[in-house]
């Protein structure tokens, strides 16, 4: 898979990973286009570096979208608690 080397690339893959986990695409983006306002997503450099999905109500579930994988500048991942 070929890595994500913009952040426009990131955020398309955060659409897919939320949604792959049964999110509605407004509870993630708060209605902004600004992908560092969304929600438990944090970007440093243009890149997006941590996920934190962890207080999502109602709970995410299902499959990990394999785009994951593409986003080689993601160091931190929480999906539940």
């Amino acid at each position: 898979m070929p890595a994500n080397t913009t952040l426009a690339q990131d955020q398309a893959t955060l659409l897919k990973l939320w949604a792959a986990m049964g999110g509605a695409k407004l509870t993630l983006t708060n209605g902004s286009d600004d992908v560092s306002k969304w929600r438990g997503i944090r970007v440093s450099g243009g890149r997006v570096f941590s996920i934190d999905w962890r207080e999502c109500k109602p709970p995410l579930s299902g499959v990990i979208s394999k785009e994951i994988g593409n986003m080689r500048e993601l160091t931190w991942l929480v999906l539940c608690e």
